[in-house]
C-alpha cells in the first residue's frame, strides 16, 4: 500500500485565505502524496504567491488562464505523473487519515477506478455540522466500516445531500479519460456530472469515515454567485440518457428522483431570489411529482411569497 504513488489536484482561483491551509492538510497526511498539482485559474489575488512562498518541493504551479474550475481540474489529471490522482478544492481541507482511507479502498477494491469518502460541513473556525447525507440508504447496502462498494449513488443522492464531493474523491487516470474528465464552461454542476458518469459505469469505493472538511462559508463559491434558472446541464443529460437507453426500472425511478431534487433545490434557490415565475417553471416540470412534498410545500411557499411582495410594494 505504501508503495502506491498519489497525485494531488487543487485547482485555485482567488482563494488566498484558504490555499495554505488546503496545501498543509495534504502535507500533514499519514501516508505521504508523491506531488501536489495547483492550477492557478487565472488569479487575481495573492493566492499564487502565498503558494510560491511555502516552497514546498511536493508543490507544483501550473498556470493559465482563466477557463473555470473543470478546465483546471482537467489540466491537473493531464500533467499528473500517476495514474491515481485525488482531488481537493483550496477551500476545503482533508483529515489526517484521507490518503491512508484511499489508498486502503484502492488495495480492496484496485478496479474500481473510483474512491470516495464521507465528509463534513465546514462554516467557519470551529463550526462544523453534518450534511443531510441518507445515512439510511447509505449503508443499507454491503456496509463495511472498513469500506464498500457503493451501488446506489442515485439513490442516496436523490434523498438527501451527495454522499461524497469532489475534494473527496480519488480517480484513476484511465477511467477519467475514459468518461471524458469534467464538463468544460459550465459554472455549476460539473462535479455531478462526472458523478454521474462513474456511477452509470460501474460501482464505488466508499469509505464511510469523515476524511473532507467541505467548506461552506468560503468566498466565490460558484452555488452562491450563479443561480441557474433553468435546469442543469448535467441533469438534461441524465435525462436524455434515460430516454435512450434501456435500464433497469429502479435505476430509472432514482435517477429521475434524482434530476426532481435537483429541480426543486434550483426552484428554493430562485424562490430566495424573488424569482417567483422562473421556480414554478421549474416546479411545473412533471419530475417533480417524484418529490411530491417537496413540490406541494415549494409551490405554496413561492405563492405566499409573491402575495406578501406584492402587498409589501402597495
Amino acid at each position: 500500500m505504501k508503495s502506491t504513488k498519489i497525485s494531488v489536484v487543487i485547482p485555485l482561483y482567488n482563494k488566498q485565505a484558504h490555499i495554505r491551509d488546503a496545501i498543509c492538510s495534504v502535507l500533514e497526511q499519514s501516508q505521504a502524496v508523491d506531488e501536489i498539482i495547483v492550477v492557478d485559474d487565472g488569479s487575481t489575488d495573492k493566492s499564487v504567491k502565498l503558494v510560491e512562498k511555502m516552497q514546498q518541493p511536493k508543490v507544483k504551479v501550473v498556470s493559465q488562464a482563466n477557463a473555470g474550475v473543470s478546465a483546471a481540474r482537467n489540466k491537473g489529471v493531464a500533467v499528473a505523473k500517476n495514474q491515481l490522482v485525488a482531488f481537493l478544492d483550496a477551500d476545503d481541507v482533508w483529515l489526517p487519515m484521507f490518503v491512508d482511507e484511499m489508498l486502503q479502498l484502492h488495495d480492496k477494491y484496485p478496479n474500481t477506478g473510483f474512491y470516495a469518502t464521507r465528509y463534513q460541513n465546514r462554516a467557519g473556525v470551529g463550526c462544523f455540522s453534518d450534511p443531510k447525507i441518507n445515512l439510511k440508504l447509505l449503508f443499507s447496502q454491503n456496509y463495511q466500516a472498513e469500506g464498500f462498494l457503493l451501488q446506489n449513488y442515485f439513490e442516496v443522492a436523490a434523498n438527501g445531500d451527495l454522499p461524497f464531493m469532489v475534494s473527496g474523491c480519488m480517480v484513476n487516470k484511465q477511467l477519467f479519460s475514459r468518461l471524458g474528465g469534467f464538463p468544460i464552461g459550465e459554472k455549476i454542476g460539473e462535479d455531478q456530472d462526472f458523478f454521474a458518469k462513474v456511477a452509470l459505469q460501474g460501482d464505488i469505493a466508499y469509505s464511510p469515515n469523515i476524511n473532507l472538511l467541505y467548506s461552506v462559508a468560503a468566498e466565490n463559491k460558484a452555488t452562491e454567485a450563479y443561480i441557474p434558472e433553468q435546469e442543469c446541464p448535467f441533469s438534461k443529460r441524465l435525462n436524455q440518457y434515460q430516454q435512450m437507453t434501456k435500464l433497469s426500472s429502479n435505476l430509472h425511478q432514482s435517477i429521475s428522483k434524482y434530476s426532481a431534487a435537483h429541480l426543486c433545490h434550483l426552484a428554493k434557490l430562485n424562490i430566495k431570489s424573488g424569482r417567483y415565475v422562473t421556480a414554478k417553471t421549474l416546479l411545473n416540470d412533471p419530475r417533480c411529482w417524484m418529490k411530491p412534498m417537496h413540490k406541494i410545500l415549494l409551490n405554496t411557499w413561492c405563492v405566499l411569497s409573491q402575495f406578501s411582495q406584492h402587498f409589501s410594494a402597495r
